[in-house]
Formats: structure tokens, sequence, C-alpha cells
């Protein structure tokens, strides 16, 4: 997730997620983890993975119903298993723990950056449009508490060219808000039983032959 640190729109849109983030920092006595992007860090109390303990986001250590909170700023998409690691997601929280979420809006003209090859933003089939993982969060035992729109300026290179377009935040959030580049979500696990969904069999197959093709000899 280098790209939100060293370009100008990346520290643009890293910007707008943290505000989005640092609104739902939790309670000092919640058990709360941070999935990747090193640029967010909304408070000290998180345990940030991979930096301060390390595992692999679609198939974590954590117990089930163990976590209170989990951020996840674009994780699913980069992490190229997005189905899968909802359903992790579904399966370590508590009853009424809360998943923050961020992710890129298929429908916005960001879409067709050049940006989106699989190392600077996640592969476009990655991203899951807004109705695609409230469909997919609803089956794994999610309601929606609360939602965003964000950053409706062009893809542009240039810290003067996203200057120029900023009269289109305010536009963008009245007239278009399905069009913005990132939406954020915040999801609270109301089911204690977590079953994977059809479309995450494959993905979990493809987990467990690369996990046992790591164990030595």
């Amino acid at each position: 997730m280098q790209w939100f640190e060293y370009t100008a729109a990346g520290r643009y849109a890293a910007e707008k997620e943290k505000a989005f983030f640092d609104s739902h920092v939790p309670q000092k006595k919640q058990l709360a983890v941070q999935l990747g992007a090193r640029w967010l860090r909304p408070s000290e109390q998180i345990i940030y993975v991979p930096e301060d303990v390390e595992m692999a986001v679609c198939a974590t250590a954590w117990a089930d119903r163990s976590l209170d909170m989990l951020l996840m700023p674009h994780t699913h998409e980069y992490a190229g298993c997005p189905l899968l690691a909802l359903a992790e997601a579904a399966r370590v929280l508590k009853v009424g723990g809360r998943l923050v979420l961020t992710g890129f809006n298929p429908h916005s003209l960001w879409y067709f950056s050049r940006w989106f090859d699989g190392k600077r933003l996640p592969r476009r089939e990655h991203c899951l449009s807004l109705s695609e993982l409230k469909q997919h969060a609803e089956a794994l035992g999610f309601s929606i508490e609360y939602g965003k729109f964000m950053v409706y300026v062009p893809a542009a290179g240039s810290l003067s060219a996203l200057r120029f377009w900023q009269f289109l935040e305010k536009a963008g959030d009245r007239w278009w808000p399905q069009c913005a580049a990132v939406y954020g979500l915040v999801l609270v696990k109301q089911a204690a039983g977590v079953h994977l969904l059809p479309e995450c069999e494959t993905q979990m197959e493809e987990v467990l032959v690369l996990g046992a093709a790591r164990v030595p000899d």
C-alpha cells in the first residue's frame, strides 16, 4: 500500500480515509486489530498486523469471536481474496463487534485508472461494488451501521490538479455520491455462526493448498 504514502492522489485519499477511521476509534477496553495499511494507525491501542504480529489476512490466528473491532482499510482488496477476508472477519469478531472497512468503488472514474494493476492499487476484479459487498456482508451475519462515500476528485497525478478539482468534493457529495472513488462502511456482527459463501470455497481451497505447501518436512 505504498501508493497511499508516496503519491499525491494516494496521500489525498489517505487523508479522507483517516478522518473516516478516526471517527470510529475503539474504546480503551476494546480489543481492536488493524489489518494492513501502515499509513493509517488511528490509535496506539490497536494491534497492527503485520508490524505487531504477522499473520495472513485470509487465515488469521485469532480465535473465533475474540475481537471487538477489526479495521480493514482496503485490506480485503489487496489480499487478493476479498470474500474470504470478509468471512474471516466474521469468524473472529464477537457478536456485536464492528468491522470498519474502506473499498474502491468500481462505478467511479478512478476505476479506469492505470493504477489498478495489483501493485499500486488492487486488481480491478478484487474491488467489490457497494451492493456486492453489502450482499456478502449480510450473508455473513453483518448489518450496516454507517456508510460514507469519499473522494470525488478525478484520478489526477499531481497536487495542483487535485486542488483544481476540489469543487467536486461538495458537488459530488450532494449530486452523485455513488460515483465517489472510495466508500467506507461500519458493519456490526449480528450472528454467532459463520458459514462460508459458495464463492469462498475455491479461495479457501487455494489457501489450504498454499499452507500445506509451506509445511516443512
